[in-house]
């Protein structure tokens, strides 16, 4: 395993308060509002029951809450939540009813007993469960296994709205570039699409060693090249298609995984300058993109529609498609940007 993989960040030590089922939930929630550390003595369930409590006692707002509400809950809610520790004793979960968590073994090999975050064993063994089950991808017509901590998308709208706008693609295709890769799915449509060389980036290493994975899984190996690096990596020439499906928000990123959600200042900016280097002449730059910015935060200036006013770049075609519904009604759609260099 890479030193560089990310992993949630073992507790060697502590003086936790013991807790279990005996151990009412309400208590236990306010005793880790108030930051006091406890470690799960019998179940696993005990855990998250007072997980679920501590959600009721930070009033959880919901998937309709705004952006601004569900971010201030949910760092309140990791706050609280580190404090409550499960026991790792060889590299398992030492608790009755504990889920697989087959990532301890790759994640830690230098440690065999330790503590981690209820919360973190709970993503660690949701995690094992995408990678060892995969999820279907009808763009690609096969199972995508993410690694943990990997970015994996929840809808399909927009890898299809893209597999739309590639189909429909007439320019060359010696080289591309997929931009902040994630699972791999927009490098790997692109290799399907009979491009000579992908070249897939990415700022999380876990990302990368997600899709190297992947690779290894197919029948013959894709023509893509991985690399570990902030937006574009190394120059490796002039690239005739550079796509990138970025964060769709501006937000505070405070885990790596954020990174894949949302965009701070200067984000864009240098994405511009840089594709401005690299695109070969009648090259093309897409965004895989969504309205949700101007749905959700409408006083953040759009970060397409700002470069395109600024005449560097011109406007060749933009596609879009509503997005159903996941749980409630929504006018959120997905979009496709393809601009080339005025």
């Amino acid at each position: 395993m890479p030193a560089a993989l990310h992993r949630p960040e073992p507790v060697l030590r502590h003086r936790a308060q013991p807790v279990d089922r005996n151990v009412p939930k309400a208590q236990a929630a306010a005793w880790l509002r108030e930051g006091r550390s406890l470690i799960v003595t019998d179940r696993f369930g005990t855990g998250l029951d007072i997980l679920a409590e501590l959600r009721v006692q930070l009033e959880d707002p919901g998937e309709a809450a705004d952006y601004v509400k569900k971010r201030t809950f949910r760092e309140a809610f990791q706050s609280a939540s580190k404090h409550l520790l499960a026991p790792v004793i060889g590299r398992k979960v030492a608790l009755a009813d504990a889920p697989r968590a087959g990532f301890l073994s790759e994640l830690y090999p230098d440690h065999a007993d330790f503590a981690l975050p209820v919360e973190d064993a709970k993503v660690l063994s949701s995690a094992w469960d995408w990678y060892e089950q995969g999820v279907h991808f009808p763009v690609l017509g096969y199972r995508v296994h993410p690694f943990y901590g990997t970015y994996i998308p929840a809808r399909m709208e927009h890898l299809e709205l893209f597999g739309t706008w590639l189909a429909n693609y007439k320019g060359a295709r010696d080289r591309a570039i997929d931009v902040g890769t994630g699972s791999g799915v927009l490098a790997l449509q692109m290799a399907k699409a009979g491009f000579q060389q992908v070249i897939a980036t990415d700022i999380n290493p876990n990302a990368i060693e997600s899709v190297a994975r992947q690779m290894q899984r197919l029948p013959v190996a894709p023509p893509i090249e991985l690399e570990h690096a902030d937006q574009f990596g190394a120059d490796r020439g002039p690239i005739d298609l550079i796509v990138s499906n970025p964060p769709w928000m501006k937000g505070d990123v405070g885990r790596t995984l954020d990174l894949a959600m949302y965009f701070q200042d200067g984000f864009f900016e240098r994405f511009y300058e840089k594709a401005l280097q690299r695109l070969a002449p009648g090259g093309r730059l897409v965004f895989v993109f969504s309205n949700i910015i101007e749905l959700s935060q409408p006083d953040v200036p759009h970060p397409i529609q700002t470069e395109l006013d600024r005449g560097r770049f011109r406007l060749m075609e933009k596609l879009t498609r509503k997005v159903k519904p996941l749980r409630r009604r929504t006018r959120e759609k997905v979009e496709v940007w393809e601009l080339a260099v005025v």
